[in-house]
């Protein structure tokens, strides 16, 4: 009687293969189970019509999957590809946004952070590092009108030491930025030859008694920001990342395609007179 007794309440666990589960508010789930929780793998669709389809473990989302949306006319619409972990996005993935830009690199708790590429529907690419979700450390933005900004970024805006490329005038500015902001800088005629449409107001050359000493007093004031300090492992890295790009789309000046980059169905104009070339990244 007492054996009878405690198999009455001992509790039925799910465990292994199922077809389809159907939630009584709505959603299904089809694939492994391991007592009564998404196991292994398995495709869970809810009543928003969500779908991720990967691994599980112990009923949350923990490996690589991928999240889609089913569409009123029944096709799929990506949301993001990549690497979970305990329910959230963290690890290598691609994220594919409403707006058309799409963002290729690391996560860390749903939010981008760490190496990274982002595609805006604007037609600007940032590359480099992220922080927290937004531009932070070094990186390139590159603009859809063929300019290009390389140095540091914090919080999602040009901080720092860096270098603004004028490819249309065919200028290259060098100073210090606050919140995109240019706070101080030096102006040089690099390739005007090669620009589409160059400054009618070139730079004349510098006659200064003591241009060492004006330069220094000229970026006085942000002295602290632009020491040479020895870099960071992450600093590093981000270097590496970013060289490994500038290879790949030909950030130079005299490298730069005559027209356009084509990033798959993303057009960045370039002003240089120099054969065009035909790059695809988004296909990484």
């Amino acid at each position: 009687m007492d054996r009878e007794c405690f198999k009455n309440r001992t509790q039925a666990h799910s465990t292994g293969w199922r077809s389809t589960f159907y939630y009584p508010g709505g959603g299904n789930y089809r694939g492994y189970w391991l007592k009564s929780q998404h196991h292994r793998f398995g495709v869970k669709e809810t009543k928003q019509q969500l779908i991720y389809d990967g691994q599980w473990h112990e009923g949350k989302r923990h490996g690589w999957g991928m999240m889609r949306r089913r569409l009123n006319d029944g096709t799929m619409e990506r949301i993001y590809a990549g690497q979970w972990q305990m329910d959230k996005k963290c690890g290598e993935g691609k994220q594919f946004y409403d707006d058309g830009s799409i963002y290729y690199g690391w996560w860390r708790a749903n939010r981008r952070h760490g190496l990274g590429i982002q595609w805006y529907g604007t037609g600007d690419i940032y590359l480099g590092e992220w922080q927290m979700d937004v531009a932070h450390g070094l990186g390139v933005m590159l603009y859809a009108n063929g300019n290009r900004y390389e140095g540091y970024f914090a919080r999602g805006f040009k901080n720092g030491e860096g270098t603004f490329y004028h490819m249309h005038r065919g200028q290259i500015q060098k100073g210090i930025w606050q919140d995109d902001v240019c706070k101080t800088s030096m102006v040089q005629d690099e390739f005007r030859q090669q620009a589409q449409n160059p400054t009618q107001y070139p730079i004349p050359s510098l006659r200064l008694a003591c241009p060492k000493e004006f330069i220094q007093k000229l970026f006085e004031e942000y002295n602290d920001k632009i020491k040479n300090n020895p870099k960071s492992a992450e600093e590093l890295n981000c270097l590496k990342f970013v060289e490994k790009f500038r290879t790949l789309i030909k950030l130079e000046p005299k490298a730069i395609s005559k027209s356009k980059f084509i990033l798959d169905d993303l057009y960045v104009p370039c002003s240089c007179k120099l054969q065009e070339e035909l790059i695809r990244l988004r296909e990484l």
